[in-house]
C-alpha cells in the first residue's frame, strides 16, 4: 500500500479504498439512501451470486442488482463480508477487519473523460424509432411503451469513482445514490434513482411508488419552477396514472385491498420534475409476511420502465429499441441490512466498461407522444447523471 494514502495501518482514504477495490477486482457496493447523510460500503470476498428470485425472508444481509430482463439474465446478489457506514466528510475509513489484499495505484484526483464518437442513436434515428412505436400503439398492440437509448460519453481519463459518487450525492438528496462494481463483467454502474420499487422497513411497512411524467425543473429563462407551480399535460398525467393502476391491479391479484395512497404530487429529482404517488401497507395488519417478495415479482418491470400491457410492450421494445439494456431499468438496493430492504428502479444510470462511460435514458411513449419532445426528455434525463463528470458541460 502506498503510505501517502494511509493515515494509519488500519485506516484509509475512502477514494483510495474504492480505487483499490476496483484495481484488485474485489466486488463491492457503495450506496446512500434518500434523505440520509451517511453512505454504506458493502464488500464481498466472493463473486456476485446469481438468484432465480429475490426472497427477502431467506436472503442474508447484502445487495441485490437485477437486470431489466430477469427472464434472460439472473438477479445478482452481493453477500456482505465487510461493511462500513460513514459520513461523507469522514477523511478515513477503518479497514482493520478487511480480509483482502488491495493494490493501490496512484490517487485519481477527478472523474473525467476524453470525448469520443458516440455509438448511440442521433436525434433523427431516435425520433424515427419513436414513430415506429407510435404506429404499434395506434394499431392497438400496446397502450404505452418505454423506449430508451444509450449514449457513449467518452474514455475515462481520471477515475476517482468515489468523487463521482459524492457529486451525485450532493445533487440528488431525494434519490438512492449508488455505485456497483461487477468484476466479472468489468463494469461499474453509478446512479441516482428517485423511484422506489419495493421497500420494507424494520416495522414491516411495505412501500412502492408510481413515478412518471417528466419536465425540466427550470423554465425557458433558467428560473427554477417550484413543484407547486408545475403544469402537466394530459399525456403526462395519463402516463403516471397507468403506473398507479398497474400497482393497484397487482395488489388486487393477491387480494390485498387495505393500503394507503398518497399523491399524486409533483416532486423534484435532480434537475427534473415528476409526478409521484406512494402506496403503503402494514404487513402486520394484513397478515402477509412475504408481501414484499410477492409484490417484487409482480411489479417488475413496471409500466414506468416497460409499458402496458407488459408482454406487448416487451415485444415492441425487443423489436425496435436495438440494444441490450443490461442493468439499466432493472432494480437494485440493500436487502436485510439492519432489518430493512429498499429496492429502487435503476434509473439515472451511468456505466463504465472497458474504460468508456455510457449514460442511459428512456421515455414513456403513448398515443399523445411527440417524437421531438421525447428526444429532449431523454437528453434532460441523461444530464442528471452526466454532471458526475468534472469536464462534462453539455447539459
Amino acid at each position: 500500500m502506498k503510505t501517502d494514502m494511509l493515515a494509519t495501518e488500519n485506516s484509509i482514504d475512502t477514494s483510495a479504498l474504492i480505487h483499490g477495490l476496483v484495481t484488485s477486482g474485489i466486488p463491492f457496493v457503495v450506496y446512500r439512501l434518500p434523505r440520509r447523510n451517511r453512505f454504506r460500503l458493502l464488500v464481498s470476498y466472493s463473486s456476485f451470486q446469481p438468484l432465480e428470485k429475490v426472497d427477502f425472508e431467506e436472503l442474508p444481509s447484502g445487495f441485490a442488482f437485477a437486470p431489466f430482463n430477469t427472464a434472460l439474465s439472473p438477479v445478482l446478489f452481493l453477500k456482505t463480508d465487510f461493511e462500513r457506514e460513514a459520513d461523507f466528510d469522514s477523511a478515513q475509513l477503518d479497514i482493520s477487519d478487511l480480509k483482502c489484499h488491495l493494490e493501490l495505484p496512484e490517487k485519481q484526483e477527478g472523474f473525467a473523460f476524453e470525448p469520443l464518437a458516440s455509438d448511440t442513436l442521433d436525434a433523427a434515428e431516435y425520433q424515427d424509432k419513436v414513430r415506429q412505436v407510435l404506429n404499434r400503439i395506434r394499431s392497438g398492440e400496446a397502450r404505452k411503451v418505454v423506449l430508451s437509448r444509450r449514449k457513449a460519453l467518452g474514455r475515462i481519463t481520471e477515475s476517482n469513482y468515489f468523487g463521482a459518487f459524492k457529486t451525485l450525492n450532493t445533487s440528488h438528496s431525494d434519490a438512492m445514490v449508488s455505485m456497483v462494481y461487477l468484476p466479472h463483467c468489468k463494469q461499474i454502474w453509478l446512479g441516482a434513482s428517485p423511484e422506489v420499487l419495493v421497500s420494507q422497513d424494520s416495522r414491516g411497512v411495505f412501500t412502492t411508488m408510481s413515478l412518471a411524467g417528466t419536465q425540466s425543473a427550470f423554465d425557458r429563462e433558467g428560473k427554477e419552477i417550484r413543484p407547486v407551480d408545475a403544469l402537466w399535460t394530459h399525456k403526462e398525467i395519463e402516463e403516471q396514472a397507468i403506473v398507479g393502476r398497474y400497482i393497484i391491479n397487482c395488489l388486487k391479484k393477491i387480494r390485498v385491498r387495505e393500503f394507503e395512497e398518497e399523491g399524486p404530487k409533483t416532486v423534484k429529482a435532480g434537475n427534473l420534475l415528476h409526478l409521484r404517488t406512494f402506496y403503503s401497507i402494514d404487513n402486520r395488519e394484513v397478515n402477509f409476511p412475504n408481501l414484499s417478495s410477492v409484490m417484487l415479482n409482480l411489479l417488475h418491470p413496471t409500466p414506468a420502465i416497460c409499458g402496458m400491457p407488459r408482454e406487448s410492450a416487451e415485444r415492441v421494445i425487443g423489436e425496435i429499441e436495438g440494444y441490450d439494456r443490461e442493468f439499466y431499468s432493472g432494480y437494485l438496493g440493500p436487502v436485510n441490512v439492519e432489518s430493512e430492504s429498499h429496492l429502487f428502479v435503476n434509473l439515472r444510470t451511468l456505466k463504465v466498461e472497458d474504460g468508456v462511460a455510457y449514460v442511459y435514458a428512456g421515455g414513456g411513449i403513448t398515443e399523445d407522444s411527440q417524437p421531438d419532445k421525447e428526444w429532449v426528455e431523454t437528453e434532460m434525463k441523461m444530464g442528471t447523471v452526466s454532471r458526475a463528470f468534472d469536464n462534462f458541460k453539455d447539459f
